[in-house]
């Protein structure tokens, strides 16, 4: 029987992978040294086979919003196995054994990004919210007139944006709310980053890497608003920097306006990157929630989690003045759902009301259900952190 040992990397391993990583993500080229240091906020993990290092992979210590609660994220990144080595359990054992890491070491959720969704299914993890990728055509570029100023910044100047990436995270679940050294890893790419913004405070701000290629579609990396009149105000001078460009392309949530407000014949827009999420952690991310304090409920909620039995509950879930408790209970659950479909519902997109339309969460009574829809809000989910 094949002996797998799934631990955190020791300075000793670190040949073995990067030798992983080479194979896998560089084209079996050597790392060169600089791609050799660790990021801040991160922890990298390896698997033996018979004593020999064949998979590997790094965590990175995020955060996701939920309303006024921010929850601990392991972002799991740069997954791999030897090509040898693959389907002889090593990738499997590594995840399993993350979700037990993550649930001691006191990390609710996890997230990652995912090369097949179903692989990772089969841990519990499950695609939350919609991303929506915008291609526009320069000659389908809305006319917009805005009065609000624009600046342009460099990623020095990342502590400006802060105000603004908070607010557009608050109004969404799942996205990070970045410490000093992530902002950093955001704008601190191999190029020339600018920043656009509009507003003083900044109501909205795009990341564009220029490019000096005319009749090109050009990306922006990263667009955010906190106002309406922040977004039109960034559109609007977005479609400047487009005149030259065949078209411009980003990202927006499911909420984003464009789709609603500007979609024209000739603009593409599709689902793109979507994230995966996992609950490792059921009663500690339910007692994390800051819901509104107007509201109260009770219900009692059973999962279904064949990873993690100390999940299953049933659990006793009650909210009242801005908290939460969680109790196990010998009551019979009114609602009960996979964990898969659980960590959707939790972050609110799709919500447990749409799951339950689609035959995905068993209710016995509708008053723990309408209880459980208080909680569990309706939310745009989304990630703007790549990893």
């Amino acid at each position: 029987m094949a002996d797998i040992l799934v631990r955190p990397v020791e300075d000793r391993d670190y040949e073995g992978l990067f030798a992983v990583w080479s194979l896998t993500y560089n084209n079996g080229d050597p790392y060169p040294q600089e791609r050799r240091i660790a990021s801040p906020g991160s922890q990298s993990f390896v698997v033996e086979l018979n004593g020999q290092i064949a998979a590997g992979c790094n965590v990175l210590d995020l955060t996701a919003s939920r309303g006024l609660a921010t929850l601990g994220c392991g972002g799991v990144a740069a997954v791999a196995v030897l090509p040898e080595m693959r389907r002889s359990g090593v990738g499997s054992a590594m995840l399993g054994w993350l979700v037990s890491y993550f649930r001691e070491n006191g990390t609710p959720l996890a997230s990652l990004y995912a090369y097949r969704e179903k692989f990772y299914r089969k841990f519990g993890y499950e695609v939350a919210g919609r991303r929506s990728k915008v291609v526009c055509p320069t000659n389908r570029w809305p006319k917009i007139d805005s009065d609000l100023p624009v600046r342009r910044l460099s990623p020095g100047d990342w502590e400006q944006l802060v105000p603004c990436y908070s607010s557009f995270a608050r109004s969404r679940s799942g996205l990070n709310l970045r410490t000093k050294s992530q902002w950093q890893r955001v704008l601190g790419e191999n190029r020339q980053l600018t920043i656009y913004a509009v507003g003083d405070p900044i109501e909205a701000y795009a990341v564009v890497s220029h490019s000096t290629s005319f009749w090109t579609t050009d990306h922006i990396s990263e667009l955010v608003w906190s106002t309406r009149a922040g977004y039109e105000g960034i559109l609007s001078m977005l479609g400047g920097l487009a005149i030259n460009k065949h078209a411009l392309s980003w990202f927006e949530p499911s909420d984003g306006p464009f789709y609603t407000d500007y979609l024209d014949q000739g603009i593409e827009v599709s689902l793109d990157r979507p994230i995966m999420f996992r609950v490792n952690d059921v009663p500690g991310a339910l007692a994390s929630l800051k819901p509104d304090q107007a509201i109260s409920g009770e219900f009692i909620l059973e999962v279904a989690d064949d990873l993690v039995a100390a999940n299953n509950g049933p659990w006793n879930v009650q909210f009242k003045d801005g908290n939460v408790s969680v109790e196990r209970t010998s009551l019979q659950a009114g609602i009960t759902l996979d964990i898969r479909n659980f960590a959707q519902a939790f972050l609110g997109e799709p919500s447990i009301g749409q799951l339950a339309a689609q035959g995905r969460v068993s209710v016995t009574s509708q008053e723990n259900f309408r209880a459980a829809q208080w909680l569990l809000t309706p939310s745009p989910t989304y990630c703007i952190d790549f990893f």
